[in-house]
């Protein structure tokens, strides 16, 4: 008896040795790529389990890039950045031509002019972010003839919103005053000064602000129209709510 009861005692100090050295021990390699293995199935069936996590996406839920059904993070700040200061714009435009000759005036055409040099730079960063990005598809039972007319209409407002800055520092320096980006960066200068050629970007300048806020209306309409009569996800895929 008094054998066994020593024969269990140092097994279960040889046990205990053991533990302690296997604790203090680096795990191999192959280990860790086994460990590491079962993690990445264990992550792969989540995934599949939870089909609301789209690629692009952070762990947070916080889509960055586009998706097929869905719009990332960046192009919603893109789009409702452009749309608050196209809208500040054609405001401060406006008040811009009421306004007498004078300091005061030239002041404000400064801001206006560099609030068009921002606006120009946000619209081709869109665009590069657009073309490096997926588009969403169109909601199920879209005709080839509505998507084609939506189609045209998002990039009629590319073109417009391209078209509005450009004309107005073409009027700026053809009229011979500079385009700056508040009095620190100056745009390169495309043309020389020409009062002529002043004249006409004025009023194009003029023309198309009044074509692109009849189209940003239509933009809204349309939006509307698939939100309240279609009834699909169109005007949600710009929103900011986050999918549960």
């Amino acid at each position: 008896m008094a054998m066994g009861r020593g024969f269990r005692r140092r097994r279960a100090l040889s046990s205990q040795v053991i533990t302690r050295r296997c604790s203090h021990e680096k795990v191999s390699p192959l280990h860790k790529f086994r460990i590491s293995g079962g993690r990445n199935k264990s992550k792969a069936i989540a995934d599949k389990e939870n089909p609301g996590f789209e690629r692009g996406s952070s762990r947070e839920g916080i889509m960055i890039r586009n998706s097929e059904s869905q719009y990332g993070i960046i192009a919603k700040g893109f789009h409702w950045l452009l749309f608050l200061m196209l809208t500040f714009s054609v405001i401060a435009g406006n008040f811009l031509a009421s306004m007498p000759k004078g300091v005061e005036k030239l002041q404000a055409a400064g801001m206006h002019k560099s609030f068009g040099l921002i606006i120009l730079s946000l619209i081709l960063m869109r665009l590069a972010w657009r073309l490096i990005n997926t588009t969403p598809k169109h909601p199920d039972g879209t005709t080839p003839a509505k998507a084609a007319l939506a189609n045209a209409m998002h990039w009629g407002l590319y073109a417009l919103m391209l078209a509005q800055p450009i004309a107005g520092i073409l009027m700026s320096q053809a009229f011979g005053y500079p385009a700056s980006l508040f009095g620190i960066v100056d745009f390169p200068t495309l043309i020389e000064k020409n009062i002529e050629l002043a004249k006409l970007f004025k009023a194009a300048h003029g023309y198309i602000w009044i074509v692109l806020v009849i189209a940003v209306a239509g933009h809204v309409g349309a939006a509307l129209y698939h939100h309240f009569i279609e009834k699909n996800d169109v005007l949600n895929r710009m929103g900011f709510k986050t999918k549960e």
